[in-house]
């Protein structure tokens, strides 16, 4: 295996990885709703927590790794930020509306988004096998949406304004991640936009749902704490990374993994099994996504030059 293959390997391994952890994410949600942590206090709260975990990590490990100069910072902070920002508090609210498996649902329309963008924004064309791919995978991730015991028979306008808007927001972080990580590196990249996010939901939230609600027991903020360190510090890091070695369309359909960690972990901890159906879909899932691994993108995309923040 050649380095550029060997390079490949690593970021899809991490897209599925970031997945995997972004899979546990309805867990999380549905636990701290519970414990009296409303959806748009939550999707402040969590990259707020993740973020400070991230930021702390970076400064004890390398401190110079976060230089960066204004144009990054703009970029990355606002760019990166309102794209986030937008789909941490689509995918709350979603979540509260119409529950997981709907969320899901709609949350999948983003390989669809970055698979159409991506050719035109970066360059990056899908040939037909992984079209084919994108097809089954999408197919499979419906089927365990159907699939599940307690999924909603009908969307609703607001499950459908929220959902939606959580897929494409899903998809343009994604394009983002793409295009900034081969630039400023997946450090900079994943720190900046997250605590523009944070910036950004510090300003919506109050105006939207009014004081942010925090954490009133023990057993809600470690809860908060965990959530956000594997599905924002770790995942987003994982993620990011992933998109500084491979193309977006390959780490989105990567992503597809999401619905079957979160299939199989509302069977074991909410007891929200799945059917036979949803099986099926989970099994096509595990087919495409293996299958885009398996692919190589015929030609070769020149890796973009690092950008170097001034000063380092």
């Amino acid at each position: 295996m050649h380095g550029q293959e060997r390079q490949q390997l690593i970021g899809y391994v991490e897209a599925v990885a970031a997945a995997s952890l972004w899979g546990s994410s309805g867990i999380f949600a549905v636990n701290l709703f519970r414990l009296g942590v409303p959806p748009e206090s939550l999707a402040l709260l969590r990259p707020l927590v993740g973020g400070a975990i991230l930021v702390a990590i970076v400064s004890l490990r390398n401190v110079r790794a976060l230089r960066i100069d204004m144009r990054g910072l703009t970029v990355l902070g606002l760019a990166g930020g309102l794209a986030v920002g937008v789909f941490q508090i689509a995918y709350q609210l979603s979540t509260d509306a119409v529950g997981v498996p709907s969320t899901v649902a709609m949350l999948y329309l983003a390989p669809a988004v970055v698979a159409a963008a991506s050719g035109p924004l970066l360059d990056e064309w899908p040939n037909r096998t992984r079209i084919a791919l994108l097809v089954v995978t999408l197919t499979g991730v419906w089927l365990s949406v159907l699939g599940a015991d307690d999924v909603t028979a009908t969307f609703g306008n607001a499950g459908v304004v929220w959902g939606v808007l959580a897929g494409v927001s899903y998809g343009a972080y994604t394009l983002f991640g793409r295009f900034a990580a081969p630039r400023y590196g997946s450090v900079r990249t994943v720190v900046y936009s997250t605590l523009g996010s944070v910036g950004f939901l510090a300003l919506v939230v109050p105006l939207s749902s009014g004081p942010v609600v925090w954490p009133g027991s023990t057993t809600a903020w470690a809860l908060l704490v965990v959530f956000g360190l594997l599905t924002i510090a770790v995942a987003h890091f994982l993620f990011f990374d992933a998109l500084s070695r491979i193309d977006a369309s390959r780490a989105s359909i990567a992503t597809a993994v999401e619905p079957v960690v979160a299939g199989v972990l509302a069977t074991l901890l909410l007891s929200q099994g799945l059917s036979a159906l949803g099986w099926f879909g989970i099994g096509l899932v595990a087919i495409g996504v293996a299958g885009v691994g398996l692919t190589r993108r015929p030609g070769t995309t020149s890796r973009p030059r690092p950008h170097h923040p001034a000063g380092s």
